[in-house]
């Protein structure tokens, strides 16, 4: 299999699973926290349109987010690019405000759908070969950006899956 296509079909498997944990939730689930000290599912599925933007749209095309064009104030958010939930404290996840989950929805797709057409552009050659800058300022291969980006969505892939879990049930 191709580098290329391990990439894309992970991306699409991930979001695959993403959209049957949030499938059929309430806004109240989407909202839903354990604790003061934990991210509900609509905080995951956030950060994971953020991350997915703030990664390719910032750092690897240098060009403006798609959160900053429309979708902060789509979202209810100012448009502050490097805000993507990283390092938040308490207070921040207290006073954190969810979404409607269908527009959270759209906005993790419209990522995702940005994310595999920069993904198209390149072959394996290119994944491995073309250098980008990360947030600390680093060079990076793009190969090494979509590999930590993968492991970013399946951790928090599997987070939204045990807090549906929690509330749902087995198989629910």
């Amino acid at each position: 299999m191709a580098l290329q296509e391990f990439i894309k079909e992970s991306f699409d498997n991930n979001w695959e699973w993403l959209v049957r944990y949030v499938d059929g939730l309430t806004q109240g689930e989407i909202e839903f926290t354990p604790n003061e000290q934990c991210h509900s599912i609509g905080f995951i599925v956030w950060h994971y349109g953020r991350a997915l933007d703030m990664w390719v749209q910032s750092l690897a095309k240098q060009d403006t987010q798609l959160y900053e064009r429309e979708w902060a104030e789509r979202l209810g958010f100012a448009p502050e690019p490097m805000n993507v939930g990283f390092g938040y404290t308490v207070e921040d996840l207290i006073n954190w405000k969810c979404p409607d989950k269908a527009v959270l929805m759209e906005y993790a797709d419209a990522a995702r759908n940005n994310l595999l057409e920069f993904l198209a552009q390149h072959d394996d050659e290119s994944l491995v070969n073309t250098q980008m800058t990360n947030r600390r300022g680093e060079s990076m291969a793009v190969a090494d950006m979509f590999r930590l980006l993968i492991w970013e969505v399946n951790q928090h892939g599997g987070q939204a899956g045990y807090l549906r879990g929690m509330q749902r049930g087995l198989g629910q």
